[in-house]
């Protein structure tokens, strides 16, 4: 493809270069987003002079069935346990711990188990945050790089564990910093004939990997759920190696997101997400595009390589009663390095969506997206925002 790019992503990718000389992947899980808000207690004229009542323990329980789709699972059910909390003796600060736990089984043979611990200690001051997960997962792979071929897509199966965890500092305001950790052990079986047998890729026996490195969050959204204004900046570098890594290599992720409300329940929001990474990268560790978050409408892993960078925007708005929609449109890149990306050729994809509330007042949503790009479309049906 040509030279000629959007003059802003350009831009964007000239400010990520500075990651090329060390690594990336995907960002750490964000802790469990749905924090039931307290109400105050209710007074009258009589008990002006009277002495607040005790506060009581906040304790919540949400269960959700599930029914979800995506290109990659198809049908799938499940359900969602969320237990709500405030750790003593931190009482008072606004930020709810959560623990929560999904079960998921599809259409296609698969299996999702996760739990997602979320806790908040020292008057929100201290946040350890994690992910922990088993997958059994009939795939798809293509290959490695930007201009893989769709005639070589073979089917595999994978089954890994996986612990993805964090502790975060507040520094000062909404800013965070801390480390993160991820360890994986990872198996798959491939079929004769198909891509694996006719090249050689990094990971093919699987493994044991285990990273570690720091992390930064700043956040200012007003929503974590569904965002209409505010600001998100999160950044952070892994580090896997011998002996407690069967591969040695690096990952550098930096995501940003804003977002601007224009008023009555009409919000635009924008993201850039990008990975870079280095050395002995695994196939299942790549930057990928495409998925329910990133680029919807490419299947996930479509197109995958060491280095990534994305932009999305997304347009919000109210329908009627309930139900809201939104439209969205995103370019993105996937290369060997960052100074190939301005040589690879650039993805794009558009679509809309329309939207049912939960819960006004969270602005917990069900999605349901179609989302299209270069030969290609995807339908989604889920319970989160893609950001």
């Amino acid at each position: 493809m040509g030279r000629v790019r959007w003059s802003c992503f350009r831009l964007l990718l000239g400010a990520f270069w500075v990651a090329n000389v060390a690594f990336g992947q995907s960002a750490m899980p964000s802790p469990a987003e749905v924090e039931p808000r307290p109400k105050a207690p209710k007074r009258d004229a009589n008990d002006a002079e009277a002495p607040p009542p005790a506060e009581e323990e906040p304790q919540a329980n949400v269960i959700v069935p599930l029914l979800m789709y995506t290109p990659e699972t198809h049908v799938g059910f499940g359900g969602l346990f969320v237990h709500f909390f405030r750790p003593p003796p931190d009482r008072k600060h606004e930020r709810v711990s959560s623990v929560a736990f999904l079960a998921i089984a599809t259409t296609r043979r698969q299996a999702i188990l996760e739990a997602h611990p979320d806790f908040y200690f020292s008057d929100g001051a201290l946040h350890l945050f994690g992910k922990i997960e088993y997958q059994y997962f009939p795939d798809s792979f293509w290959g490695v790089g930007p201009d893989t071929r769709d005639r070589d897509e073979q089917r595999y199966s994978r089954e890994r564990f996986r612990l993805r965890g964090g502790a975060q500092h507040r520094i000062v305001g909404p800013l965070y910093a801390g480390a993160v950790v991820d360890v994986m052990e990872y198996r798959a079986t491939y079929g004769p004939g198909g891509i694996f047998d006719r090249e050689s890729f990094v990971g093919e026996r699987g493994g044991v990997t285990s990273g570690i490195g720091p992390s930064a969050v700043y956040d200012t959204r007003d929503s974590h759920v569904a965002s209409h204004s505010g600001t998100f900046l999160s950044s952070s570098f892994l580090w896997f190696g011998r002996p407690v890594s069967r591969y040695t290599f690096r990952k550098f992720v930096l995501e940003a997101r804003q977002f601007f409300d224009l008023g009555k329940d009409h919000a635009i929001g924008a993201r850039f997400y990008g990975e870079v990474q280095g050395g002995e990268v695994p196939y299942y560790h790549l930057a990928m595009l495409g998925g329910d978050e990133l680029l919807r409408g490419y299947y996930y892993g479509r197109y995958r390589d060491e280095t990534l960078a994305a932009i999305e925007t997304e347009y919000r708005y109210p329908v009627y009663w309930r139900f809201g929609g939104v439209l969205f449109a995103g370019i993105g890149e996937v290369a060997p390095t960052v100074g190939d990306l301005v040589d690879v050729p650039l993805r794009w994809a558009v679509g809309g969506g329309g939207r049912f509330s939960l819960s006004d007042s969270e602005r917990l949503n069900l999605r349901l997206d179609a989302g299209f790009g270069l030969g290609t479309w995807g339908i989604y049906f889920t319970a989160r925002e893609a950001f």
